[in-house]
């Protein structure tokens, strides 16, 4: 399976929701299933990284990390939160300015 990322550097395609019930941040213009929950229209990582702006992810702005990629997934611990974020800011710093999700 190709595999697809979110502009926040999150591996969609590694998701247990992928391609079911979700079919990644790109391909749903950053309208997540999950945003049911946090009563927002548009992910706030993938609102101001792409349509604000336009980005193809947050490794090309100069702020990551920032206060909205801070943000902690309240089903993980600090740690383990803290742990994710490392390797979603190595990734998204590796990738050129050309590489898409």
């Amino acid at each position: 399976m190709e595999q697809i990322m979110s502009c926040c550097g999150f591996i969609c395609s590694e998701c247990d929701f992928y391609p079911e019930k979700c079919k990644g941040c790109s391909e749903i213009k950053g309208k997540a299933f999950w945003l049911a929950y946090t009563g927002e229209s548009v992910c706030r990582m993938y609102d101001c990284c792409v349509n604000k702006k336009g980005l193809a992810h947050c490794g090309m702005c100069g702020e990551l990390p920032c206060e909205r990629f801070c943000q902690n997934d309240p089903n993980y611990s600090d740690e383990e939160n803290e742990a994710e974020r490392k390797v979603r800011v190595q990734r998204l710093k590796g990738l050129r300015s050309s590489d898409m999700m």
